[in-house]
């Protein structure tokens, strides 16, 4: 494709836009200040740039020289307390859940008593 590919008149204002809506300047007055660099545009259209150029993503590898990386302090370490060791408790059922523990371990009475009807 011959020719270079469109690029909005805004571009090389960008960081100027963007330090104006971090000082918290409206719309119109970012407006009002391209206009003293000679940039003639409306509010819509600065809104709709700023939108897009800050959506825009890049592939990985490729984000322009401009993007700053971003580096991590590692937090100092902090002793941790020891956790305890958790064991299983002891169960009176076997291996198998679904068997009945033994007559003779039982620590508590039931409270159910069996009703028998009178014949």
């Amino acid at each position: 494709m011959p020719g270079k590919s469109f690029q909005s008149k805004l571009e090389p204002h960008f960081d100027l836009i963007l330090e104006s809506r971090r000082k918290r300047q409206t719309w119109e007055a970012i407006v009002q200040l391209l206009a003293t660099h000679g940039i003639t545009t409306t509010r819509p259209a600065v809104y709709s740039f700023m939108k897009r150029r800050l959506k825009r993503r890049y592939p990985l590898g490729m984000a322009p020289a401009e993007a700053r990386p971003v580096t991590v302090t590692p937090r100092p370490e902090s002793p941790r307390p020891e956790m305890p060791q958790l064991t299983e408790p002891q169960s009176d059922f076997g291996t198998d859940p679904l068997t009945l523990p033994p007559k003779g371990k039982n620590k508590s009475k039931s409270s159910w008593t069996i009703i028998k009807p009178n014949t």
